[in-house]
């Protein structure tokens, strides 16, 4: 059985710019197909991409959930650990619900700091000689 091949090939950004500045240029679209071996009807959803988002490639959209904490949250929460160094995440989720109105977990506010750098310490108590 011979290999079954593709139809479709993958078109470099760089030629659906082309696309654009010669049809910008005032080249009709079956000039440009000639010219780039590009099927017209990729060539009018090149240009349709263009007119409506500006980008000749689609951007995918947003993955995952939208983060809980905003940038401004977690500047709030980094203003109170500068001001003080040894606060507990249970005094920061207090401090957050009553400053800003955001109620989040612990862990949440945990790992947010973690992907902002803050490590996590760890209390000892002071030996006894």
């Amino acid at each position: 059985m011979p290999p079954t091949q593709n139809k479709y090939r993958y078109i470099y950004p760089a030629e659906k710019r082309l696309v654009i500045t010669m049809s910008t240029k005032g080249m009709p679209n079956k000039a440009i197909a000639a010219a780039t071996n590009i099927g017209e009807s990729t060539i009018k959803r090149i240009k349709r991409l263009w007119y409506t988002t500006g980008y000749v490639v689609a951007r995918p959209a947003t993955n995952g959930r939208p983060p809980i904490l905003s940038s401004l949250d977690l500047e709030y929460l980094e203003a109170l650990i500068e001001r003080q160094p040894d606060i507990f995440l249970s005094e920061l989720k207090i401090a957050l619900e009553e400053g800003r109105g955001v109620d989040v977990d612990e862990t949440t506010i945990s790992r947010s700091l973690l992907r902002r750098g803050w490590t996590r310490k760890q209390v000892r108590c002071p030996e006894t000689v």
